[in-house]
């Protein structure tokens, strides 16, 4: 393995935090066919996570070094792709025993963290507004539906639920907490489709900023 991305326990505060930083291990863990991915030499299905990346030097000589991804926004995982595009091998690894990783202290600050990246997530607009369509259908829809008395709607949001609940080792509070979070799943799915609307809008008007260098 050139790669791997140790996955550190998340420490995320705030209601916002507790909404949208879970979604950060989830997303990969329930779209994506983990061991699969690794066999893989395909960019597209390259997992990285720059809290904690442990690289090969002789890989990433081979990938074009820090400076392939000097102008990434998400340089992260462009540099997974860098690796695998270079012809060596990516993969994630449970990292919550021995590390934990709390990026964003406010509210504010993750709405600035996540706006000023995710607009390059899904790779164009249209991209963005297939995802989030898709998101929404998914987990949002069946959880409006259940308040309406719908059983299929009821089975829908049960199953974002446990969705939520199997990827809470990257991002434990203990006890009711997860379980408080993990219903809050459509919440959760509302504010991040939200916070990329934000990102796409502040793309087109050149006015993202990131630690007061703009993005």
């Amino acid at each position: 393995m050139a790669l791997v991305s140790a996955w550190p326990r998340q420490i995320a505060v705030g209601v916002l935090g507790r909404l949208v930083q879970p979604l950060l291990a989830w997303s990969w863990l329930t779209t994506l066919p983990v061991r699969r991915a690794e066999r893989s030499r395909r960019p597209s299905m390259a997992v990285a996570n720059g809290q904690f990346l442990v690289v090969d030097a002789a890989a990433l000589a081979r990938a074009g070094g820090w400076q392939a991804v000097a102008g990434e926004v998400l340089d992260d995982i462009n540099l997974a792709r860098a690796v695998r595009a270079a012809g060596g091998r990516t993969g994630v690894a449970d990292g919550s025993a021995v590390a934990t990783c709390r990026m964003y202290a406010t509210g504010r600050e993750l709405s600035s963290g996540y706006r000023k990246s995710l607009w390059a997530a899904f790779g164009s607009p249209v991209g963005a507004v297939a995802v989030g369509t898709a998101l929404c259908v998914v987990y949002v829809v069946p959880a409006v539906a259940a308040l309406t008395g719908s059983r299929v709607g009821a089975l829908g949001y049960a199953a974002g639920v446990v969705g939520r609940v199997a990827a809470r080792r990257w991002c434990r509070r203990g006890g009711l907490g997860d379980l408080l979070d993990a219903a809050a799943h459509p919440l959760s799915i509302a504010a991040l489709t939200g916070l990329l609307a934000s990102s796409w809008a502040g793309r087109w008007r050149g006015t993202l900023r990131w630690k007061g260098r703009p993005v």
